[in-house]
């Protein structure tokens, strides 16, 4: 039977270490597909999802968060609840940098007046959002800065952006934003909700019986 020396019994052990491990990651994965639910799920379509160039983290030059893409063509709100989509992670060692472009469709009938992403994990009531560690919004430089189509202004932290300083009425707009993937754990969740603006409709009903309350009690 062959010996193994010392220097490569340390090396094969090194590399089933590195293979047999299932906590790291550093790309979002196409496979197996995100899934998608939630109260406002209407039809979220597959994200298309390209890793050309791998730990490209904060790399100077021509906008190298590019290379790497995630496009979702299609997520519509057919109600104001929240939808939750999970991502796989694939392992890298180092950080990878994504251009995330969503084209979102408020079918809702009710104007948005903010739209708020979160990341964290699980899902439904069992959603913890992340308070802590690297897979990110790309902080803390958020360069470029999350846009959208639909909302002026943007609130940025780690772990969340709040799309603020407009409205969005009926049919699609366009959200980008960036995510920093690190080597930490095996999947994540996007979360997205909505802010309705109350109807009209309701708040003046609401006035009426404010008044008729009012009256009744100057009556007496």
């Amino acid at each position: 039977m062959m010996k193994l020396h010392r220097m490569d019994l340390t090396i094969a052990i090194v590399a089933i270490a590195l293979l047999s491990s299932t906590a790291l990651a550093g790309t979002i994965s196409s496979l197996p597909a995100p899934v998608s639910s939630g109260p406002g799920l209407g039809l979220v379509s597959v994200p298309a999802i390209v890793t050309v160039n791998v730990n490209n983290d904060n790399q100077t030059g021509a906008t190298p968060a590019s290379d790497n893409n995630v496009v979702i063509p299609l997520k519509r709100f057919d109600s104001a609840g929240l939808i939750d989509i999970v991502f796989t992670l694939g392992s890298t060692y180092g950080t990878t940098e994504y251009k995330v472009t969503e084209f979102v469709d408020n079918n809702t009938g009710v104007p948005w007046s903010s739209y708020r992403m979160q990341l964290g994990t699980g899902t439904g009531a069992g959603f913890v959002p992340f308070t802590t560690g690297s897979l990110d919004f790309d902080a803390p430089g958020f360069d470029p800065p999350p846009s959208s189509t639909a909302f002026a202004a943007v609130a940025t932290s780690p772990y969340q952006l709040t799309y603020s300083g407009g409205l969005q009425g009926a049919g699609a707009q366009q959200h980008v934003f960036r995510l920093d993937i690190p080597d930490a754990g095996n999947t994540f969740t996007l979360r997205q909700i909505p802010t309705p603006i109350p109807e009209p409709g309701i708040l003046s009903l609401l006035g009426c019986l404010g008044l008729g309350v009012i009256a009744k009690r100057r009556v007496r």
